[in-house]
């Protein structure tokens, strides 16, 4: 099929029919056809895993075993993964191989009342002996907490609408789309001192409407979403004051190393908004997004709101030095970090490649953005 004119693979099961299981080798040769051709990949995927036997062999079916190209199913979905994008929906019950599928793609979206876990309600009752409902073992609202899906919406027509608007990204925008407030606003939203809702920035510095966000409900102090800045595509990597200080905790260490390296898979520039008093006491979680960023090649354009205490920009922006170095770094006049002022930080220590008035922000993103090549990788 297609999404807006793009060739794209699809596939779904229907949990009705024997469970919904994968009895054919039909859709590891597709993964094969999207990685040799560049084909994103959207598929449904409810069911209870994988089947030994297809039901109609035997009756005049011809039945496809084994593998068949150079992917099953589940190495398949691994391997897309920075090759093509893959999006799974899930809207009822998906256990086993099926939840495998859905946890190895790269974006999770997954219907109220839905469920997804490895092993399903028979397996359990059969080995604890309590009777559960798919939904009452694996929610998809539990997950939604945890970080264990992208996102969670309201039926299959809103899912489908997400993936369509998550593959779009791919194409470039309307290069002369304004923002969805005027700049001057920033004056107003960021306040010297205390709480504000970072959104509020990205809807000022991005694109109107294009700020899509993943993840929304798990480690609500660190924003992490797409959007696009003059009909470019970049992703967001923002702190969260409105959500304990936007200080960095271990799940939202582990969520922003996630996107770190998403967006280095897909090619797409990052802009870090920060604005956090730190990690706390840093542990091996807080290493997982300092190593994204030294493997990290796409581009990070930083602006440094308020704070960034501690391990606040290597995490939020990469090192000082190394393949982390951003490619442009701006404070705002009021940018406190660990000095009196922005101009005794940028004389003593270079931190900043220029202070900057907050509406200018968005212009000086839009001008370096227009500046870079493209990174997005070539298919296959």
């Amino acid at each position: 099929g297609s999404v807006d004119g793009r060739t794209i693979v699809t596939s779904s099961t229907d949990y009705t029919d024997h469970g919904g299981g994968y009895g054919a080798a039909r859709l590891g040769r597709l993964f094969g056809m999207a990685k040799d051709y560049g084909w994103p990949v959207i598929i449904f995927v409810d069911g209870g895993g994988s089947r030994a036997r297809h039901p109609r062999a035997g009756q005049g079916h011809i039945e496809i075993s084994g593998q068949r190209g150079r992917f099953t199913i589940i190495d398949g979905m691994a391997e897309l993964s920075g090759a093509v994008p893959t999006v799974a929906i899930v809207s009822g019950p998906a256990f086993a191989g099926h939840a495998s599928l859905a946890g190895f793609s790269d974006c999770l979206i997954a219907t109220r009342g839905s469920a997804i876990g490895m092993g399903g309600p028979p397996m359990v009752e059969a080995a604890l002996g309590k009777r559960l409902t798919p939904h009452e073992l694996a929610g998809a609202e539990m997950h939604e907490g945890t970080g264990g899906i992208d996102l969670l919406v309201a039926d299959e027509d809103e899912a489908i609408a997400a993936a369509r608007r998550f593959v779009a990204f791919l194409a470039p925008g309307d290069a002369s789309s304004p923002a969805s407030a005027d700049a001057k606003t920033l004056m107003d939203i960021v306040p010297d001192d205390g709480p504000y809702d970072m959104h509020d920035v990205i809807n000022v510095v991005t694109d109107k409407s294009s700020f899509f966000e993943l993840r929304p409900r798990f480690a609500a102090a660190l924003i992490t979403g797409l959007a696009q800045i003059g009909g470019r595509t970049v992703g967001v990597l923002a702190n969260q004051p409105s959500v304990a200080e936007g200080a960095i905790d271990d799940a939202c260490a582990s969520k922003g190393s996630r996107f770190i390296e998403l967006c280095n898979a897909y090619g797409y520039p990052i802009v870090s908004l920060i604005d956090s008093p730190g990690s706390g006491r840093p542990n091996r979680w807080h290493a997982r997004p300092l190593m994204a960023h030294q493997r990290r090649v796409v581009p990070l354009l930083a602006v440094q709101l308020r704070r960034a205490r501690g391990l606040t920009g290597p995490v939020m922006a990469g090192f000082d030095s190394g393949a982390g170095l951003p490619a442009l770094y701006l404070g705002w006049p009021a940018v406190e970090t660990g000095w009196r002022d922005s101009h005794s930080a940028t004389v003593d220590h270079n931190a900043f490649d220029d202070i900057i008035e907050p509406a200018e922000t968005r212009e000086r993103l839009l001008r370096m953005l227009r500046h870079l090549p493209d990174f997005t990788r070539p298919p296959g």
